[in-house]
């Protein structure tokens, strides 16, 4: 009979592996002579590796660092503000008798960015000896007044000041002279972190006052009086002094037409030889004016005995701003 094909698969014999390994003294040393001579190897070329780096640094240094022709020579600053020279020699802690190399650009650009200020900086060399350094600095345009938090307008040294955009910021030292005159936004009712240095702050009616105070800046440019302080008197309305004294009450919108208004009051009064002593200009029509009792030039009133007196808080905080200018 033939056979039977099946696809059962036979197994073969299992085959083992012996492997032994053989340890003497001899081939011990022959393995630590490997290693050794691996361990020398890596150190040889770690030395030279560091060898071939003290020298390129030390000759960098020679080059750049040490010699004269690279010596700071002149600091070449713009900026759109008010910073100085000498204060960019402080702020970012510049050694003037050190080469143009030993300055940390990156570091000075930081030093400088970390100022509330400084909205940007780029610090860059020019050889053989110059700095370049170009600074955006935020310009303030009014004072933060808020006797609840301790806020003092004209306060150089603890005083906040806001830029165009409503950031907070301290008053930078370079300042000082340029910041003593910009008018005042008061707010009697403030709470913490309406006013955080570095942030936009977060109080509307202070906004809102803003606003007024950049607006005159442009409708008032031609004027021979301006607005040196707008209080919130509440969350509907605003109250203003002028620098002839006059009590101005303004609503928390439509500015423009409501300085238009008071410039037409003002020139009006001026000619007839009287002088405003308060003023609504929320109405658009029939707008209530009270003058002083007697006639006299507008023009020769003093600020600081026609301020506001009497009255509500507000306008008390209102004429001691206008006294402390």
């Amino acid at each position: 009979m033939p056979r039977r094909k099946t696809t059962r698969v036979r197994k073969g014999k299992v085959q083992r592996q012996l492997e032994l390994q053989v340890n003497s003294p001899r081939i011990f040393g022959f393995s630590c002579l490997r290693v050794t001579g691996r361990v020398c190897k890596f150190v040889l070329l770690a030395g030279l590796v560091g060898a071939l780096g003290w020298g390129a640094r030390t000759g960098l240094q020679m080059v750049f660092i040490e010699n004269e022709e690279f010596q700071l020579q002149e600091i070449q600053l713009q900026t759109n503000g008010r910073m100085t020279e000498q204060w960019f020699v402080e702020l970012t802690d510049l050694d003037l008798s050190a080469s143009v190399f030993a300055f940390a650009l990156s570091e000075a650009r930081r030093n400088l960015e970390a100022r509330p200020g400084i909205l940007s900086a780029d610090v860059s060399r020019r050889l053989p000896g110059t700095l370049k350094v170009t600074v955006r600095e935020r310009i303030p345009v009014a004072w933060i007044e808020c006797r609840g938090l301790g806020l003092h307008a004209k306060d150089l040294a603890q005083g906040l000041l806001v830029d165009r955009e409503g950031v907070v910021l301290p008053c930078e030292p370079w300042w000082n002279e340029a910041v003593e005159g910009l008018p005042t936004v008061v707010v009697t009712n403030g709470k913490t972190g309406d006013f955080a240095i570095g942030k936009k702050m977060r109080h509307r009616e202070a906004e809102r006052a803003l606003h007024l105070i950049r607006l005159s800046h442009r409708m008032l440019s031609s004027a021979d009086w301006t607005l040196p302080v707008v209080g919130v008197l509440n969350d509907y309305s605003l109250v203003a002094a002028t620098s002839r004294g006059t009590v101005v009450t303004f609503g928390m919108y439509d500015h423009q037409r409501q300085l238009g208004d008071l410039k037409a009051l003002e020139q009006h009064a001026q000619t007839s030889g009287r002088a405003i002593s308060r003023v609504n200009l929320i109405p658009e029509r029939n707008i209530p004016v009270t003058f002083t009792g007697g006639a006299g030039d507008p023009q020769g009133r003093n600020p600081k005995k026609s301020a506001p007196g009497g009255g509500n808080r507000l306008e008390q905080d209102i004429k001691a701003i206008l006294n402390r200018s």
